[in-house]
């Protein structure tokens, strides 16, 4: 999963998912003497560069950051949500996690949290549910930030193409929407699954790409395996 990589900085933990779409924006990101401003599509300065660094815009808005604080600045370059946010993501569907005073939740397009911030990580909804963790455990919510799966892994990846790597007992394995098992946890390491219904998992020491039935289609060569066979 993509994070969102600012001038200088990262915005911690945002979520940037390859496969959505969004509308386009007037507003074009710049830089000058090290910091970020905005400009229209004709070139022109909307926003002078004056942030310590910025995202591109989704959703019409795009997160700025100010003295270590996250805030949104909408189409027209006006703040619309004050710096305030210690970790912030862009808008999905007009929801977006942020931080604040070390929790996280989510909020809308005001900066209201329709999810109070009571997370200690969070990431962006993917197919219909947001990962959460609390304490050393990571579970999944609902939009309407009620549990869907507890909070009972060691590790997790967010949903992508109907099912979700989570890590329990020292092993990876695969869960749909309602915590079941589609592939017990038996993998040392694990992908999300891709949108033809494969992924990549590993055990001991060998890769395979396996289906959601965790058929092995084929075996994934390491670099070592291709040097061999090179020199032959």
């Amino acid at each position: 999963m993509k994070r969102i990589k600012l001038k200088g900085h990262l915005l911690l933990g945002c979520l940037c998912l390859s496969f959505l779409s969004f509308a386009q924006t007037d507003l074009v990101r710049f830089y000058e003497n090290a910091k970020v401003g905005y400009k229209d599509n004709a070139g022109k300065v909307i926003v002078p560069p004056t942030y310590i660094s910025g995202s591109e815009f989704r959703e019409g808005y795009a997160i700025v950051m100010r003295e270590g604080k996250r805030g949104y600045i909408n189409s027209k370059g006006d703040i619309a949500i004050p710096f305030q946010y210690e970790d912030a993501c862009l808008f999905s569907h007009g929801v977006a996690f942020a931080m604040i005073h070390g929790k996280y939740g989510f909020i809308n397009t005001t900066g209201t949290f329709i999810i109070p911030p009571s997370f200690d990580h969070a990431e962006q909804f993917s197919d219909g549910l947001a990962l959460v963790r609390q304490g050393e455990k990571t579970g999944y919510i609902s939009n309407k930030g009620a549990f869907v799966i507890p909070a009972r892994y060691d590790r997790a990846m967010s949903f992508l193409n109907g099912a979700a790597a989570v890590h329990t007992n020292g092993k990876w394995g695969y869960i749909d929407n309602t915590g079941k098992f589609i592939l017990q946890a038996k993998y040392d390491q694990a992908s999300a699954f891709h949108a033809d219904g494969t992924a990549q998992v590993r055990i001991g020491t060998e890769n395979f790409k396996i289906n959601k039935k965790g058929k092995v289609l084929e075996k994934i060569k390491g670099h070592e395996e291709e040097e061999r066979e090179h020199r032959k």
